[in-house]
């Protein structure tokens, strides 16, 4: 749906993120999130899951350019709840926590990835947040989830709370805060091109 077949599909940071699908009053809600500042493929009318034909119904767009995020006001704490299964791939092994500084570092990548030149965020902004971000509380559990007849991927869903400590300064702050804003829409780990580490960011706060 969202790759053409100019597009290379080997890539390691695709311009689109997957996530879950929600059942709200009997119809399915699939929401993708489109990542570069170009419009996306046109979607389709129709959508296959498996052999499965479902007719698409409605399509809304909700738009937030890079500038508006990178004007977000500056915060300490970032409540953020998995909706889908969160793992990150780390020399071949899979890391199925939440990491705080993963998490950070996953959003930073993407978002230089396909962000405008004017908005990327420059690795010494990188580590003034990853050098101060720390979990300050979490619960759920990891879980199995079926990617293939033969094949599962363990990752971790439930709610997580990350903080800033007392030296974080005020660049770092707005940094911390427009990244999880853009975690929210562009996911977080491995596989968010297939529904994994989908976000929902339920709280920031100075």
């Amino acid at each position: 749906m969202l790759e053409t077949t100019r597009d290379d599909h080997r890539r390691q940071h695709k311009p689109f993120a997957v996530g879950p699908l929600y059942d709200v009053g009997g119809h399915t809600r699939w929401r993708l999130g489109w990542l570069t500042d170009h419009d996306p493929p046109p979607l389709p009318r129709l959508v296959r899951f498996g052999d499965t034909p479902c007719p698409v119904l409605d399509v809304r767009v909700e738009q937030t350019s890079y500038a508006e995020l990178a004007r977000s006001e500056p915060a300490r704490h970032a409540q953020l709840r998995m909706t889908s299964p969160l793992y990150f791939s780390r020399s071949g092994r899979d890391h199925p926590l939440p990491d705080p500084v993963l998490i950070v570092r996953s959003a930073a990548q993407r978002w230089n990835a396909h962000a405008p030149e004017m908005f990327t965020i420059a690795d010494k902004q990188i580590r003034a947040v990853t050098g101060t971000v720390f979990l300050h509380d979490m619960e759920g559990e990891t879980v199995r989830t079926p990617v293939s007849a033969t094949m599962h991927q363990t990752g971790f869903l439930g709610s997580v709370r990350l903080g800033l400590t007392k030296s974080a300064d005020h660049a770092a702050r707005m940094v911390f805060a427009a990244l999880l804003r853009f975690a929210a829409l562009a996911g977080v780990g491995a596989q968010t091109t297939h529904g994994f580490g989908s976000i929902q960011l339920e709280e920031l706060s100075a």
